[in-house]
């Protein structure tokens, strides 16, 4: 895991070199070493945190063993011992055992497809000193980042947007129409950013630019609704779970492979637990697990279960616990290690474990983030799945939301589906047309976000807060990411789960996970989101559906016999922080920055909606005291990231 930056010149130029204090804002990520490559067109930043071959083999900038091609490379690729030995059969050589070294070999080899080989995460930029281009690449779920600006004479790049403001020259101006999706969705979906000119290069995607035509060429090569599985797809129960638990534990075995030790983020869920659980039987030392908690113990504080569980596995424990007045105290260096605005609650919570692995000595953290995205976690995505299917199949349903929406409507549904005299098919409709109702969402879209209540929240909250700024923003701006064409009924499942990784799981969990894990100079591996397991799940839903069996049903048999019934029969909880006294806490103490901050000094927010909305605050624990966090959070992010500059 590393950080790279870069700028590719359309003009050679022999003026423009990158210099170690550009590297500096990147060397959290880095802290190992660092590089710079430079040459007429291209001048290619690197700052390492060596986990793969430690020695000065795998040191970046990297060039090919002719010099052709030059990289500069964040990520792993954890199945480099196998592309090696199919990358020699054709006759390459090496000369490290550096996963870098066969990046730059299978490029060499297959070209732009070298990705389609790649098992892992990444995010890497690769000159070609003959053909004098520029290929970008990303990894297929988007755990890496991959920043850039490109205009009419140069492609700035970085893997954090604190590294590559200070080379554009000009400090850029907010978007308002990304700052409206931010104060919907809590986070900036990819591509976006809220800042002009500044992009992201989305997930699963390649981009070529050559130096000769100066025009960027993009090529999505993986989609999960798309996706092609290339071994026997099981039909038959016992096969989908067999298959389901060897996938999970073939890639918890592949995020294993490191030259320093590995260790688990541990609490007391199914997700983090089979993954400690396979992660320590494939390993032949104890591994180190690292559970959060809060003072006083709560009845969500999760320790207790977590230790007793790492305890019966043989690894070692270590627990961390987060006052209210550390968080607050943090606050604006926890919003410079974020890099982008996320108001995420738990974030606080997500940095405590890599910072307590680093205080250990440890530079590699497992994580069960996937787990709910890839099997049906979330009770409102799987509602989604069954009210879109239902207006599939039922046309007329699209013509009663207004209906519906009317008081007498809605307290009539409630009353029905809450009632046991009525039949549960009658219940269960009952209970499907009360979450039908959407005035907002354009008609074309799928039934989506509005069943998340923060997002739908907004709309109301926004209309006295907004500014001149805000006014020519289209009305359905915030559902510009949730864009997509209609679906076979049988495609719905595939398509929500689509909607869910390209929004929520790309831009706030493996965003937020990145971030705060190199902020504290530790890389986090995933094994939930392996492109194989990936492949397996969506490939034997093809054929069997499991969104209505239940929360992870298919998780949950699979892992029978690998984790104890009590864990696999707990109910999801999730991360759950006190965030009503976290959010209090901080919009009190930083309330004052908005009064003539950026937002409001640039059209965004106005003075009375402004002080309107932080009064409601005070003497609330709902929507406007999380909308407020929000833009305490968005100040205080621009102050940190882009007015320092």
């Amino acid at each position: 895991m590393c950080g790279i930056l870069g700028i590719i010149s359309k003009k050679p130029s022999t003026t423009f070199s990158l210099t170690d204090r550009d590297l500096s804002s990147l060397k959290h990520r880095g802290p190992d070493a660092q590089g710079i490559y430079t040459s007429t067109h291209v001048s290619l930043g690197h700052t390492r945190l060596a986990i793969i071959d430690l020695t000065d083999g795998g040191r970046q900038p990297m060039a090919s063993q002719d010099g052709r091609y030059i990289v500069t490379f964040n990520g792993e690729i954890y199945n480099f011992i196998e592309l090696k030995a199919e990358l020699e059969a054709l006759g390459e050589q090496f000369h490290s055992f550096s996963d870098t070294e066969v990046l730059l070999s299978a490029y060499r080899i297959w070209g732009a497809s070298c990705v389609e080989h790649f098992r892992g995460m990444f995010a890497f930029v690769l000159w070609d000193t003959v053909e004098q281009t520029a290929f970008l690449a990303r990894d297929r779920c988007g755990e890496k980042p991959l920043f850039y600006h490109l205009n009419d004479e140069k492609l700035i790049f970085a893997s954090e947007l604190k590294a590559l403001i200070p080379l554009l020259g000009t400090t850029p101006d907010l978007d308002p129409a990304i700052v409206d999706m931010y104060l919907h969705y809590q986070y900036v979906p990819e591509p976006h950013t809220l800042l002009k000119g500044v992009c992201k290069l989305p997930a699963a995607y390649t981009m070529t630019i050559s130096v000769a035509t100066w025009t960027a060429q993009s090529r999505r090569y993986w989609d999960i609704e798309s996706t092609r599985y290339e071994g026997d797809i099981a039909t038959d129960r016992q096969g989908i779970l067999s298959g389901i638990r060897n996938g999970l534990e073939d890639a918890v075995k592949m995020t294993l492979r490191a030259d320093v030790p590995v260790a688990v983020s541990l609490s007391g869920g199914i997700d983090s637990s089979v993954i400690a659980a396979l992660a320590q039987k494939n390993s032949r030392q104890p591994i180190h697990a690292f559970s959060v908690g809060y003072p006083g113990r709560p009845p969500y504080d999760e320790r207790h279960q977590a230790q007793t569980f790492a305890n019966s596995l043989g690894m070692i424990f270590h627990e961390v616990e987060l006052p209210t007045e550390h968080f607050v105290d943090f606050f604006p260096k926890l919003v410079h290690i974020m890099d982008e605005p996320i108001a995420d609650p738990a974030a606080f919570g997500h940095f405590a474990v890599p910072q307590a692995a680093a205080e250990n000595g440890i530079k590699v953290v497992l994580s069960g983030i996937g787990g709910d995205e890839v099997f049906w976690g979330y009770d409102w995505v799987t509602r989604s799945v069954q009210i879109n299917e239902a207006l599939a199949r039922h046309s007329f349903l699209n013509t009663l939301p207004r209906w519906i929406s009317t008081p007498r409507a809605r307290k009539l549904l409630r009353k029905v589906s809450r009632s046991g005299v009525y039949p549960a098919a009658v219940r269960y409709w009952a209970d499907l047309l009360r979450d039908m109702v959407d005035t907002v969402s354009p008609p074309e879209q799928f039934r989506f976000y509005m069943l998340a209540r923060d997002f739908g929240d907004a709309f109301s909250l926004k209309r006295d807060l907004y500014g001149s700024a805000m006014e020519q923003l289209r009305a359905d701006n915030p559902f510009q990411p949730t864009e997509t064409g209609p679906r076979p009924l049988g495609k719905i499942p595939a398509a929500i789960i689509k909607l869910l990784f390209d929004t929520w799981l790309t831009s706030n969990a493996l965003t937020l996970a990145d971030r705060v894990s190199m902020g504290a100079s530790v890389e986090t591996r995933l094994p939930f989101l392996d492109h194989e397991l990936l492949n397996l799940t969506m490939a034997l839903r093809a054929r069997t559906q499991d969104h209505n069996l239940g929360q992870k049903a298919w998780l949950r048999a699979a892992l029978k016999g690998v984790l104890p019934d009590e864990i696999l029969a707990r109910p999801k909880s999730g991360f759950r922080p006190p965030v009503k006294q976290w959010l209090s806490a901080i919009v009190q103490k930083y309330q004052g920055i908005l009064a003539n901050g950026t937002l409001a000094q640039s059209g965004i927010i106005s003075e009375s909606g402004t002080r309107k909305l932080l009064e409601a605050a005070k003497s609330s624990h709902g929507p406007s005291l999380f909308f407020a966090y929000k833009l305490v959070l968005l100040e205080q992010w621009h102050r940190e990231i882009v007015a320092s500059v």
